[in-house]
């Protein structure tokens, strides 16, 4: 499977999976005894060293870019300049999905 990178900022597909809440569920999900609570993320870091990267909000100016490692079908991980830099300088970057899936 072909891997690529995708800006997290000019795409605003990727914009919502990144900033998508988590969703915990408390209890047994078979009865009716179930609690559900969402928590929203403050911001996005990356994946690899924790650094916290620019997603395109307004307040986030001065922060390293951040991408998304993806394939055709997944999104596996959120990756700061000086990550790919170190780890996945190979991959091609995109600014789209659409673009890096050749649509």
């Amino acid at each position: 499977m072909r891997r690529f990178l995708v800006k997290i900022a000019t795409d605003p597909r990727i914009q919502k999976i990144v900033w998508r809440p988590t969703t915990i569920v408390f209890g047994n999900p078979e009865s009716d005894d179930v609690d559900v609570e969402l928590i929203y993320k403050p911001f996005i870091v990356c994946d690899v060293c924790n650094a916290r990267v620019n997603t395109g909000k307004e307040d986030e100016e001065g922060l390293p870019v951040g991408y998304v490692l993806a394939d055709t079908e997944y999104v596996y991980e959120v990756i700061c300049e000086d990550c790919r830099r170190r780890y996945f300088k190979r991959l091609p970057v995109y600014d789209t999905l659409e673009e890096a899936s050749g649509f």
